[in-house]
């Protein structure tokens, strides 16, 4: 696969902390729920990239962590939830941050609680340019013929440090196929997965001929 824009999402992190008050799971009305809260928070969460980012655009809010209390009858005075943002361009991203950290201190607000929002900021997404991904295109059929091509064919919301490279440089990340032929799909984190070792004379052969169209184009 070697297609030309967005193949890869940026990669960012965010921990939410929401403040209120504790008291006894009896006396509810002492309390400034922070469950609560953060039930309410993770519902409204989902609706950034359902009603704030335009359909055609990919994007992901995820929350991977929710940890409050530690007693069944006391209410806790603090609830945090973490998860990460995907986007595959820059608006994007700052968007679903942008959103992500008002909703979070409008429904805190809304039941008097405190937001603390923090994020973590990693890779980029990786954007092929369309001169580097047309001579990899070039390069595969020309090493495996023209049918060796695939296009992923879905918007890949997974991040790749590559990136970084490609925010100096113009490049195109290539995935090259590593499945042994009647084999089974393995997801690459998987603790079963396998590389069939030929898959690697075949990528360093690839990786030859890019250089070397990248050459001719250059000449």
């Amino acid at each position: 696969m070697a297609d030309a824009g967005p193949i890869a999402a940026s990669t960012d992190t965010f921990q939410v902390l929401l403040q209120g008050s504790g008291a006894h799971g009896a006396r509810p009305q002492e309390a400034r729920d922070p469950i609560v809260g953060a039930a309410y928070l993770i519902a409204a969460i989902q609706t950034i990239v359902a009603r704030r980012l335009d359909p055609a655009l990919a994007g992901v809010v995820t929350i991977g962590t929710v940890a409050a209390g530690r007693a069944a009858n006391i209410i806790p005075d603090r609830a945090e939830l973490s998860g990460t943002i995907r986007a595959t361009t820059h608006a994007t991203r700052t968007l679903l941050r942008v959103e992500l950290e008002r909703m979070s201190h409008a429904v805190a607000a809304t039941h008097g609680l405190t937001a603390n929002v923090q994020f973590t900021q990693g890779t980029p997404p990786v954007v092929n340019s369309e001169s580097c991904a047309g001579w990899a295109a070039s390069a595969v059929e020309r090493v495996l013929g023209p049918g060796a091509r695939v296009p992923l064919g879905t918007t890949n919301m997974g991040g790749e440090d590559f990136a970084f490279y490609l925010e100096r440089v113009e490049g195109c990340f290539l995935r090259i196929g590593a499945r042994e032929a009647g084999t089974s799909v393995i997801p690459a984190h998987s603790p079963h997965f396998y590389a069939a070792e030929d898959s690697i004379f075949v990528g360093a052969a690839v990786l030859a001929e890019c250089a070397r169209i990248a050459s001719e184009a250059a000449r």
